[in-house]
């Protein structure tokens, strides 16, 4: 395994461990010419997530998304280097619930950035396909970014037998069910974590959580209705809903 102050190939040094995406491992590190990096350092088996992700992330640039912006290898595994996204991930950064009553103005922020990265993914053809709080790092003021493109690919890619893509509890019911994804299948993980927003929880499988008098509710319950054919699948329309049904500017 890695250690920190190792050199790797290119000149970047591993500082630290910042955490775990999907299939790798994320280190905080330092290019010859100072620049802080991300390097996420991928199982050999898992080689094949590196490639998915160095073929749809590379080329995307959008301030609300990470860059990929080249490969390498740690100790004989695959690894991508990529800008440093900062910030501590959704639910740590929003540890008083309901954060749309705690930090209303830096929550719906946090969401508007998230959809405006989707919605420049979206126009590229591709989905994220795992809209989830650790996959959205938040700074103080509400900004966000979004990280972790080793399950993204091409809006409505078909597979040889029926492929999940995603998190249990921020999965569209087509993901559960092994169905191609498309730009609505991401906004359903929207519309969840607005849900936990506004009501300080996630509901288990199948419930619905009770109404509350916030008028981002019927954003929440659109964006989460289980007819994939009734869910916006607009990501520009939904922060514009969003920040107008909250009162803000767009």
């Amino acid at each position: 395994m890695p250690i920190a102050g190792q050199m790797v190939d290119g000149g970047l040094r591993l500082v630290r461990p910042l955490g775990r995406g999907s299939h790798s491992l994320v280190y905080f590190a330092v290019d010859r010419a100072g620049q802080p990096r991300a390097v996420k350092i991928f199982p050999a088996h898992l080689a094949a997530f590196a490639d998915r992700e160095e073929a749809h992330a590379t080329g995307l640039d959008h301030l609300r998304l990470a860059r990929v912006i080249g490969r390498t290898q740690v100790d004989g595994h695959p690894a991508l280097i990529g800008t440093l996204a900062r910030g501590e991930v959704m639910f740590t950064r929003y540890a008083q619930r309901p954060a749309a009553q705690h930090d209303r103005r830096a929550f719906l922020l946090t969401l508007a950035h998230v959809l405006d990265g989707l919605a420049y993914l979206h126009q590229h053809g591709l989905v994220h396909r795992d809209i989830k709080p650790e996959n959205i790092l938040v700074e103080p003021d509400g900004s966000a970014k979004l990280v972790d493109f080793d399950l993204s690919g091409p809006a409505f890619e078909t597979f040889d037998v029926p492929t999940r893509f995603g998190t249990a509890a921020f999965q569209s019911p087509e993901a559960a069910r092994g169905e191609p994804l498309g730009p609505e299948s991401d906004l359903f993980g929207i519309g969840v974590l607005l849900g936990w927003g506004l009501h300080g929880a996630l509901p288990d499988p199948g419930e619905r959580l009770p109404s509350i008098n916030d008028p981002l509710e019927s954003l929440f319950l659109g964006l989460t209705r289980l007819d994939r054919t009734r869910r916006p699948n607009d990501a520009l329309w939904a922060r514009e809903e969003l920040l107008r049904l909250a009162g803000l500017p767009y």
